[in-house]
């Protein structure tokens, strides 16, 4: 065991100290999960109410045995002493303590197991992989349950039979057993522990003390249920109720699975019966689920078993292995797993990577932790809801796919604990080296005429294939206006009959105009509202009457042009026109006939959002009271800058959002070059970017997410330059790259409030470099003589000062400099109306309950699953079919993630560059934040990570390019190929093109790909 110094203990503690304040930080701004954190507050308080002996009473559900009652005791007592409430977030977090504790707990003894073998920095890592651990953050600060208590006893357990200290193990997984009955699933390990010694015996004596053992084992495993069950039921019901309690939950939810992502739930047995029946492909029938469950279950006891005795002739016998295996297993195998079985499995499995420094055990530990966590995340997102069950096509993918990798990571677990029981050689975790000075980055590749030109070729390709067929360059521009005026009426006479008229409504300011057209007695032929649902979108109406003469009444609203056509879609021109009232205005309905298209589409008309933030953008540019106030205005502003230029057009709503979609092209460039300096991988990039679907759909779409997405990833590429540039001249000589990425910040949180999302990856990146140079100056790698205290304290302030000026006052400058518009059109907005905006868009966006058939969760976006359908193309020839869509590439977005999950590998291994896990730092910044919301999400919230899935890809490229450059130089030229075609396949669903219905079908690779109705 290695001595600890002063340094080390402070850095644990740190670890410890944050991992806790992370878990109370999502407590408090979490719900819970509904079911089990009603239980656990109403048992809480019947506890504080009744104490043991009245708690279990007849007809009162609670399906916990007694030993975490008397935590809840407290979590009650304590409610009832503050006044506290089960909706207010104290209570909650005075719910999450002791499992807060625990979780430390749980990384406090990974840091000692892993202390006994392994160097002070990896006992470290250990520790920080448990108190960071996504799945025990989500269980215990989102989900709120007690998993970590138990695991920490079940750890604690065989961490003590590692030692061959039985009795006391024997006692801790009592204390298990009395807090959660999950504890039988490493009962068997637990017994093959106690059963060694006999097997092992030379003699009657040994054989003798070896039963004794046992016999106290089996006493102190017993001991705490019964001193648990005691207050409850007294010695006269003891036995009974515990009895009841433990068979009473073991026998629950008789099915195949229960939302535990396994081997059943990858074929498909999700809340299926026990009792139905497997059958091999879905076709031949061989047993039922339970005897399915069963067979595995013993061979996975048998294997456990072999495992044993080889590791036992081998000296590598591991209590902490096996109860890693055999809990891993039974989660995989068996039937009726609940989603959180596997938690305490993988907790056991890092500590065995400890116990043998195995970086494939650590790998193993954490590559399982993720699926349990997508497990948590599924369960929990979709709870009261109408997919509760799983059903849906995207949730059925999910939770096969997941089961799917748990299998295969359960599997490769086996064949890993094969090998460390074999005595063949583990292959060790890298420990860190020795802190260096870190050196000054390696200057940029100079700049050649021929890069510019490729560079400036591949934008400009990306920019005409963008804004073809982008939108109509012309459209109606005069208009009746009766927003505040009543209604205005005009008699119209037809040169023929009429069977249909197009009407090009504008803004209603009441939302609760109308359009009527009525014959010559009177009686309307047709009629539309004028609403917030549909400005600036062409509407076809049937006319139910003959050749008029028709009177038009626009009565709170803006109607831009009106047309009549015949059965055959033909113009009906106009012989006269009068006014009924005249107001001057009546020629404005009939004006622009040269401007009218020949059909509806989504060149002519909005589609999706545009009606809130293309409207608002005309809203904006015409001084009129501002709609869409639920984001910041400057994307729209920018919007509406499009349509001062281009006018109220569909070219011209969509101009700037395009443009800024194209111009993500060379920023990408740009910081994939800085980070490899490797121009090849740079432009691999910048061409990966340039072929993604949800790149040119999105930036087609008169939105604000491409500018909030192109000032992110500008944010990106400036504060890479800071963080390379204070490595080689210092915080002073960096303050130019500081300030612009300040400024990036601050136009992306003016955009959109995602943007301050990157603010998180920024400030760690911009404090993470600042430590950097301390080293640099003052390291552990400087000779003392050299060290320059003085000058690290100089630049220290400078960065503090530089942070608060340009990463706060700025963007907050920025932030109301965007709100100017307000004051135009309202010369009495001020700081109180810009605060009243603030309060309004956090409570609409935190108390949106609105539900969406293409929403989807944060989970599935790195899979793909669940596109955004915007648009329906309607009046087209038969046979054909148009769609719009939002969603990624599946090579970009595919490989992408596989790409992340590899450096996320990468780091847990310790082999990660400063590049790697700076990407990570801006992915996971961008990610992670969508794990608390709760409102309808979508998948184009993905889109500010598609920039980092590329450059996790490209730096993986790049590293293969360092051992086989041939192999890389393939599969890059084979990626873009194969992402170039799927761009040329799909394009008609991502830009509303009209194709054939065998051309549609062919789109259709999921079934949650539904953008099509055929």
């Amino acid at each position: 065991m290695h001595k600890t110094t002063k340094r080390q203990t402070n850095a644990l503690a740190l670890v410890l100290l944050a991992g806790f304040a992370l878990r109370i930080g999502l407590a408090l701004a979490t719900e819970g999960y509904p079911y089990d954190i009603n239980c656990f507050f109403a048992w809480a308080l019947r506890m504080a109410e009744t104490g043991p002996a009245g708690f279990y009473a007849e007809g009162y559900f609670c399906d916990y045995p007694p030993g975490y009652l008397f935590v809840l005791w407290l979590v009650g007592l304590g409610m009832r002493l503050f006044r506290l409430n089960y909706l207010q977030a104290a209570a909650r977090l005075v719910l999450v303590l002791v499992p807060a504790l625990a979780d430390c707990g749980i990384a406090l003894a990974l840091y000692r197991v892993a202390q006994q073998r392994l160097d002070e920095r990896l006992a470290l890592r250990f520790a920080a992989a448990a108190a960071f651990c996504p799945v025990l953050l989500f269980d215990t600060g989102v989900w709120k349950q007690i998993d970590g208590v138990f695991a920490l006893l079940v750890l604690l357990c065989f961490v003590l039979l590692e030692q061959g200290r039985m009795l006391p193990a024997a006692a801790l997984y009592g204390l298990a057993l009395a807090a959660k009955p999950q504890a039988l699933l490493a009962g068997p390990v637990l017994a093959l522990c106690f059963v060694r010694p006999l097997l092992a015996a030379r003699d009657a004596r040994a054989r003798l003390r070896a039963v004794k053992d046992g016999v106290l084992g089996v006493v102190c495993a017993l001991a705490p249920p019964v001193l648990c069950g005691l207050p409850f039921w007294g010695v006269g019901g003891l036995w009974a109720g515990l009895t009841e309690k433990y068979l009473t939950t073991a026998g629950s939810y008789p099915y195949a699975t229960i939302n535990g992502f396994n081997l059943m739930a990858a074929l498909g047995a999700n809340w299926k019966p026990q009792t139905d029946t497997f059958r091999l492909f879905g076709l031949v029938p061989l047993c039922t689920w339970q005897q399915l469950g069963v067979v595995l279950l013993a061979a996975l006891t048998a294997f456990t078993v072999v495992l044993a005795v080889r590791a036992e002739k081998k000296g590598r016998f591991s209590p902490l292995l096996l109860a890693a295996v055999y809990t891993v297993g039974v989660f995989t195998f068996s039937h009726r797993m609940h989603e959180r079985y596997l938690i305490f499995g993988a907790v056991l499995l890092c500590a065995a990577a400890a116990r043998f420094g195995s970086q494939k055990l650590f790998l193993l530990a954490g590559g399982l932790s993720l699926t349990s966590l997508f497990n948590l995340a599924v369960v929990y997102c979709t709870v009261g809801s109408d997919d509760e069950f799983l059903t849906s096509a995207s949730s059925t993918l999910m939770l096969r796919g997941v089961g799917a990798a748990e299998t295969v990571l359960c599997l490769l677990l086996l064949a890993a604990a094969w090998d460390v029981c074999s005595g063949r050689k583990v292959r060790p975790l890298c420990p860190r080296p020795v802190p260096e000075a870190p050196p000054a980055p390696k200057p940029q590749p100079v700049w050649t005429r021929r890069e510019r030109l490729l560079l400036a070729g591949l934008t400009l390709c990306v920019a005409a294939v963008s804004f073809f067929y982008l939108g109509d360059t012309t459209a109606p521009q005069t208009c009746v206006d009766t927003n505040g005026q009543g209604s205005a009426q005009y008699t119209v006479r037809l040169t023929g009959e009429a069977d249909r008229v197009l009407i090009y409504p504008g803004i209603s300011s009441s939302n609760c105009g109308r359009l009527t057209i009525t014959d010559a007695d009177g009686a309307p032929v047709a009629e539309m509202e004028l609403s917030y649902g549909n400005p600036f979108t062409w509407k076809e109406l049937a006319i139910h009457s003959g050749s008029g003469p028709y009177t038009i009444t626009v009565t709170d609203g803006q109607v831009f042009e009106i047309e009549f056509r015949d059965e055959d879609g033909r113009r009906v021109n106009l012989t006269s026109q009068s006014p009924a009232e005249t107001d001057g205005m009546n020629s404005a309905l009939f004006d622009e006939a040269a401007r009218v298209p020949d059909t509806i589409s989504q060149l002519n008309s909005f589609y999706f959002d545009e009606i809130y933030h293309a409207r608002t953008g005309y809203e904006t540019l015409h001084g009129m009271q501002i709609y869409e106030t639920t984001h910041p205005p400057l994307g729209k502003d920018l919007i509406a800058l499009g349509i001062a230029i281009f006018g109220m057009t569909g070219f011209g709503w969509r101009f700037f959002g395009t443009l800024f979609g194209v111009l993500m092209v060379p920023v990408l460039y740009l910081l994939a070059r800085r980070l490899t300096r490797k121009p090849r991988l740079a432009g691999f990039a910048a061409v990966l970017l340039s072929l993604d679907f949800m790149r040119f759909t999105q930036s087609r779409l008169a939105t604000i997410d491409s500018y909030v997405t192109f000032f992110i990833l500008l944010g990106a590429y400036w504060m890479v330059c800071y963080c390379q540039s204070v490595l080689q001249k210092g915080v002073g000589g960096s303050v130019a790259p500081m300030a612009l990425c300040g400024v990036a910040f601050g136009l992306g949180c003016a955009s959109k409030w995602t943007g301050l999302y990157a603010g998180a990856g920024l400030a760690v990146c911009y404090f993470g470099v600042l430590w950097q140079r301390h080293r640099q100056l003052c390291g552990p790698g400087v000779p003392p003589r050299q060290r320059r205290y003085r000058q690290f304290a100089r630049e220290f302030w400078l960065a503090i000062g530089g942070g608060v000026l340009f990463f706060v006052v700025v963007p907050l400058a920025i932030y109301l400099l965007s709100y100017l518009p307000y004051r135009l059109y309202d010369p009495d907005f001020g700081l109180q109306e810009w605060w009243n905006c603030q309060t309004y868009m956090y409570w609409y966006h935190s108390s949106l309950e609105a539900t969406h058939a293409f929403s989807s969760c944060w989970y599935s976006w790195p899979l793909d699953l669940r596109p955004v359908w915007y648009y329906m193309g309607s009046s087209l020839p038969e046979g054909s079919y148009a769609s719009i869509a939002g969603f990624f590439n599946p090579v970009v977005c595919w490989l992408g993630a596989a790409a992340v999950l590899a450096l996320f590998a990468k780091g847990l291994a310790g082999r990660s560059t400063a590049a790697q896990r700076g990407v990570m730092v801006f992915f996971l910044s961008q990610l992670l934040p969508w794990v608390l919301v709760t409102r309808c999400t979508f998948l184009y919230h993905f889109f500010p990570c598609l920039a980092f899935l590329i450059l996790a890809l490209t730096l993986c490229l790049g590293e293969l390019a360092q051992h086989s450059p041939p192999a890389a130089k393939r599969a890059g030229v084979g990626i873009l190929a194969a992402a170039a075609v799927l761009f040329v396949w799909f394009y008609p669903v991502l830009s509303g093109l009209p194709v054939s219905a065998a051309w549609a079908a062919s789109l259709k690779w999921l079934p949650s790909w539904g953008f099509y109705i055929l």
